[in-house]
């Protein structure tokens, strides 16, 4: 973030100075102590555990050179100088100075979003852009109301391109999000059962994420996922041109048929008289749709078909997102960040279309937030796993119970139920030998990538599982 002074973040988040210099330089912007830099302003954000007003003290400790909260902390000397924002609500505040940062920056903003698929796109969109343009992209998944402005605030004025992931879990938050990072490109990867105690149904998941074609101006561009018809139907929400990718004879950007190659996918895409083979150095059949997806963003802004496909064979796997890891003979596929009915379907797909011999194993935690479909989404996960060549299922949690009484019932053999990812990873480590392969998958919330943690450290027979 370019250097502001005290005022100029003041008059940004509409707040009232207590304490110190209107000149104080800020460098920077944090809301956790723990990472809070020499120059920083720190956002005392109130969270679902913690409360970013207990932890001043430490910030300032840090060398924050100022704290934005919504009452002044307890304890702090009123005459060591140490600025604080008085702010109606920090959150709040940090949107209002992510929104004023963005305004500076007359560049193409991407904004995606979609029940599968975001990082991913996210990542596959700005390694295409790249060829062209300096590109901002978020660390992660910096998609929520904290991390769109702590990705607008890492703009600098070399960047050409930004890349944010849009997320929501209830009505509006995609369209405050949107006013916030004023999106001149939009992308939709698909809509599926995500997310449904918020929106109550996949027709709500469709409302909901067509916030964001929605937001489009005129001058813009929304990308559809033309496969997907829930998708396709936004189209008809969108004031801006539509360009659409896919297999479907209607696409814009045509994808081919989809190959396994050398650990990866192969084939070919097509826009106009343009064709491009691309080998893309994921697993999973659905990433190459990700892959179209960044191919038609990059035609919208200037990358031609051949660059783009040359820029997607240099794309790099996303932690957590179907990638392959090994300890002992044993391939581990993590693809712990999160988990609905589709993307469980996909992970299994791509386990089992995974080159090689040994036996398979497969760790499932919870698919949460799918309210009223809890139960049947995770009987049919279940019935999928039977239908699979596996060796074993190692449910966790109260609704993965489920599946495992479903799998069971279809055949499936050694089923076992868990309480924790480190006891279902205890389990299969007591069967895998060499050669084996294991699946673990599960929502964020559920922890899954302890598992694999527990599986690197049984493996290779540390106390502590090695760090990718």
């Amino acid at each position: 973030m370019p250097r502001l002074t005290l005022a100029e973040l003041v008059r940004a988040t509409q707040g009232a100075l207590v304490g110190g210099r209107l000149d104080t330089i800020v460098t920077g912007v944090s809301i956790d102590s723990r990472t809070c830099r020499p120059g920083d302003a720190f956002f005392a954000i109130r969270g679902t555990h913690q409360d970013g007003q207990a932890f001043v003290g430490h910030a300032r400790m840090r060398g924050a050179a100022c704290a934005v909260t919504a009452r002044i902390p307890v304890g702090l000397d009123a005459e060591a100088d140490f600025p604080v924002v008085l702010v109606d609500d920090t959150t709040a505040a940090l949107q209002r100075l992510g929104a004023a940062h963005r305004r500076r920056f007359a560049i193409p903003v991407i904004g995606i979003t979609g029940s599968n698929g975001k990082t991913t796109t996210k990542e596959l969109v700005a390694t295409v852009l790249s060829a062209r343009r300096r590109v901002l992209k978020p660390v992660g998944s910096y998609n929520n109301q904290w991390g769109v402005p702590l990705t607008l605030l890492a703009l600098e004025p070399e960047h050409e391109a930004a890349v944010l992931e849009i997320g929501m879990n209830a009505f509006g938050e995609i369209a405050a999000l949107a006013q916030l990072c004023q999106p001149t490109v939009g992308v939709v990867t698909a809509i599926a059962p995500a997310h449904l105690e918020g929106v109550g149904s996949v027709e709500g998941v469709q409302k909901a994420k067509g916030e964001l074609v929605e937001a489009i101006p005129p001058d813009g561009v929304v990308v559809l996922n033309a496969d997907d018809s829930l998708v396709l139907a936004l189209a008809a929400r969108s004031k801006a041109p539509v360009m659409t990718y896919g297999q479907a004879d209607r696409a814009d950007v045509r994808l081919g048929d989809v190959a396994l190659a050398d650990g990866g996918l192969a084939f070919r895409l097509a826009a106009g008289r343009a064709t491009a083979d691309v080998r893309l150095p994921l697993a999973g059949r659905h990433n190459a749709w990700h892959a179209a997806a960044a191919a038609a963003v990059g035609l919208a802004l200037g990358v031609p078909l051949d660059e783009a496909a040359a820029a997607l064979a240099l794309a790099t796997p996303v932690k957590g997102r179907l990638v392959w890891r090994e300890a002992g003979g044993v391939r581990i596929l993590d693809d712990t960040y999160n988990a609905n009915p589709v993307s469980v379907r996909a992970a299994l797909d791509a386990f089992r279309e995974a080159p090689g011999g040994g036996r398979r194993w497969v760790i499932l935690g919870d698919m949460l937030e799918l309210g009223t479909l809890t139960e049947s989404a995770h009987r049919e996960v279940g019935t999928w796993v039977a239908g699979q060549p596996v060796a074993g299922l190692a449910a966790v949690g109260s609704a993965m119970r489920l599946a495992a009484e479903a799998a069971r019932a279809g055949g499936c053999p050694d089923v076992a139920t868990f309480a924790s990812p480190e006891g279902a990873a205890a389990h299969v480590l007591s069967r895998v030998v060499r050669g084996d392969r294991v699946l673990v998958k599960g929502s964020r919330g559920m922890r899954m990538e302890r598992g694999v943690d527990a599986l690197l450290a049984g493996l290779t027979g540390s106390g502590e599982a090695p760090r990718c």
